[in-house]
């Protein structure tokens, strides 16, 4: 049993647990103030557009080379044809000749006229051999010289890829802009212990003339005096001051327009610059400002100057 203990000390000594830490984007969604997606998945896309548009640029790549490689081929095929033309110009001229011959023959011989009808022959032979091949040739050239459609295609596709890609590229430099605030989905009451909330974010009567109606810009939250008050997220104190309705009061910038404000505290134990985690003590709970009608403490949360309901980011 004693090293069972032992063993168990160790790992908690020795693994420490790691908090997962939502970033500003959250709070913003949850708010429905900025939409936008976690830095993972405009990561993942941000890989996945730059494969396919590499892909297809090794694609276009490899079809210029092979259009340049048909072009080096068919300036090969022009001189095989000049080669053709010229002989079928001879050929054609021979027979013409011959033709010519034959006709001023006319009186001679039938062996002499048999002879030179042989030659005719085997010269339309020779010809018509040569215009079949000059032809194949021909169209062979039109199949390695057709407009590469294709490649086109795959040019336009590119060009929008790239376009997304920059698009993509921003968006995620954006998302890893957003500051870590910590752990947002199992948020717990800004004090050192168990709270409720004793007056909600909105409309209420006036506490304090108990007729009129005012709007409430955050939430109150039971409080005895001197209770430990910590930050909400992680951020910068950006002011510690005091005034007449709210008292002694820390407000802490989180970044990306989002701010909490602390009041009617007893004193502060931060100072203005000051960078604080998540649940790290900031002030004592307490009684002062004369909006205050007993020991508590108010919160509120704003977000670009505008005050949101606190109550709901808690898991509670």
């Amino acid at each position: 049993m004693k090293k069972f203990i032992n063993t168990a000390i160790i790992l908690i000594l020795c693994c420490p647990i790691t908090i997962y830490a939502d970033n500003a984007s959250s709070l913003l969604n949850l708010y429905g103030i900025e939409k936008s997606v976690s830095v993972e998945i405009e990561e993942k896309l941000l890989q996945d557009i730059t494969k396919e548009y590499y892909d297809i640029h090794s694609e276009i790549n490899k079809d210029k080379m092979v259009e340049e490689a048909i072009n080096i081929y068919s300036s090969n095929y022009d001189y095989i044809l000049d080669t053709y033309d010229r002989e079928i110009d001879e050929l054609n001229k021979q027979l013409v000749d011959l033709t010519k011959t034959i006709y001023e023959s006319r009186e001679k011989s039938v062996e002499t006229l048999l002879e030179l009808d042989s030659k005719y022959q085997s010269l339309e032979h020779n010809l018509h051999n040569l215009i079949e091949e000059k032809d194949i040739q021909e169209a062979q050239i039109k199949l390695l010289s057709y407009e590469n459609n294709d490649l086109i295609q795959m040019e336009k596709k590119q060009n929008h890829l790239k376009n997304k890609l920059n698009y993509q590229k921003k968006a995620y430099e954006a998302a890893i802009t957003y500051p870590e605030l910590g752990d947002i989905t199992n948020l717990d009451y800004p004090l050192g212990k168990p709270s409720h909330v004793t007056s909600n974010f909105g409309k209420r009567i006036d506490p304090i003339g108990k007729v009129n109606e005012q709007f409430h810009n955050g939430i109150d939250l039971s409080a005895s005096l001197k209770t430990d008050v910590t930050a909400l997220f992680n951020g910068t104190v950006e002011t510690t001051a005091f005034s007449n309705q709210l008292g002694y009061y820390v407000i802490i910038d989180h970044g990306k327009g989002i701010r909490t404000l602390y009041g009617h505290l007893t004193n502060y134990t931060v100072y203005e610059g000051q960078q604080v985690n998540q649940y790290e003590v900031i002030a004592k709970s307490g009684n002062t400002g004369s909006r205050s009608t007993g020991p508590h403490l108010h919160l509120g949360v704003y977000i670009n100057g505008i005050p949101v309901n606190p109550s709901k980011v808690f898991k509670n």
